[in-house]
């Protein structure tokens, strides 16, 4: 299925599996949409020898391709998410790379930067860090260029980002790499967290 036109909501519901062989990923990706009516938001192999399959749609139709998805990928399995929904931001950082130039909504008072073994840790700690605090999430790298890791930023009020940092910390458990929070980042920092 063709991905929607920028500015068309996506979801409610997420699934993303996360496979240690590329061709399996191809093979998990078209028994998904073969099981239920979903919307294939990604399916590519990443670095670290990983394949990344996404999907969009309704809370059952997810919960049905995701069991297909989880079946046919078998051993391959390195990590799944099913979240109901999505917080919404999140969609428009699970393709390429978002690194914003600019910020034009006013002065940060801190950033954090949050590190994870898989991609799916990663769209979870992101997700629980959005629904716990008021901050904005800046900019999120899937597995592309960092040997499978996955990393997002996020800036706001510091009680705020360490509300947010925890949550993210618990979300992602055992799979956590790194959290670092920064109280009031240096001017040149801003708008560049990773550049």
């Amino acid at each position: 299925m063709p991905a929607p036109a920028s500015g068309v909501a996506r979801g409610p519901a997420l699934g993303l599996l996360e496979l240690s062989l590329i061709a399996r990923g191809v093979v998990v990706a078209d028994a998904v949409v073969k099981r239920a009516d979903v919307e294939l938001v990604g399916s590519r192999p990443v670095p670290g020898g990983k394949h990344l399959v996404i999907l969009s749609g309704g809370v059952e139709e997810i919960g049905e391709a995701m069991a297909a998805g989880r079946e046919a990928a078998g051993s391959a399995l390195v990590d799944r998410l099913q979240l109901a929904y999505l917080y919404p931001p999140i969609w428009a950082m699970l393709g390429p790379p978002v690194h914003p130039l600019e910020w034009s909504d006013g002065p940060v008072g801190a950033a954090a930067i949050v590190e994870t073994a898989t991609v799916c840790s990663a769209v979870l700690a992101a997700d629980a860090a959005g629904k716990t605090a008021p901050v904005a999430l800046r900019d999120m790298r899937l597995a592309v260029g960092i040997s499978g890791k996955a990393f997002f930023t996020m800036t706001g009020d510091l009680s705020d980002i360490e509300a947010a940092a925890a949550a993210a910390r618990d979300a992602a458990g055992s799979l956590i790499l790194d959290v670092q929070v920064i109280p009031s980042p240096a001017p040149d920092l801003v708008g560049h967290l990773v550049f």
